[in-house]
């Protein structure tokens, strides 16, 4: 029998093709945790398929019921211009449709950048003895305010000085996260990348990270066990 039930993860879109994948992979995860849920990924711009191609083909799936999931950490512009209007595409079929907020903040994540982390370090190897907590930035302040209390909390996991740092639109820089650490004191400075894909801002993170003087930096988070459980906990909500 067709699904009634489906869910829709929608991302900006980038440029970059390591980036989209990222998405569909996570969709994927998602309808295996769920069976009979029908999931799909849908872009604002700069890549396919477009939310109403999307919509579009959960609908030849039989899809009535939609939660549709800002595939974003945080509550910044997209999830507050562009999503309801993604939302208000569906209901326009007479579909019942929940706008799901968005991923952050949740201790999966700070869970999952830790493991990011640690993936860079060789068995045995000299603990980090302090850590930047990356992101892309934005221009609500609340955002990044939220970006602030996660660093902390990876501080906590990771049992050392935190700070958290922006590749755009806010303060501080990752070079200048980094430096402060180090002229505190730390020698072994790890970023974590606090971002779903790579792309640009990642790419930038790692440069500016290691240009600094960081020993070790994280890969985006990606298509991980806690990113797609933290989707799959949207269903229906």
């Amino acid at each position: 029998m067709p699904a009634a039930e489906g869910l829709l993860l929608v991302a900006h879109g980038s440029r970059d093709p390591r980036a989209a994948p990222v998405a569909h992979e996570v969709a994927a995860l998602v309808e295996r945790l769920r069976p009979g849920v029908a999931t799909g990924a849908a872009f604002l711009e700069l890549a396919t398929p477009t939310p109403q191609e999307a919509v579009e083909t959960l609908a030849a799936r039989g899809v009535t019921d939609l939660t549709v999931v800002p595939f974003l950490l945080s509550d910044a512009y997209h999830a507050q211009e562009d999503l309801p209007a993604v939302a208000e595409l569906a209901r326009s079929r007479g579909w019942t449709v929940r706008l799901s907020r968005v991923l952050g903040p949740d201790p999966r994540l700070v869970e999952a950048a830790a493991a990011r982390l640690a993936g860079t370090q060789a068995p045995g190897g000299p603990p980090l003895d302090a850590v930047v907590l990356a992101a892309a930035g934005s221009s609500n302040r609340q955002a990044n305010d939220t970006m602030a209390e996660t660093a902390a909390a990876l501080g906590r996991a990771l049992g050392v000085p935190a700070r958290c740092a922006f590749a755009s639109a806010a303060a501080p820089t990752v070079e200048e996260a980094v430096g402060d650490l180090r002229a505190r004191g730390a020698r072994r400075v790890g970023v974590a990348t606090y971002l779903l894909a790579p792309g640009f801002f990642a790419d930038r993170i790692a440069a500016s990270a290691t240009s600094a003087g960081a020993v070790a930096v994280g890969e985006p988070l990606g298509a991980c066990p806690q990113v797609a459980a933290i989707v799959a906990d949207r269903c229906g909500t």
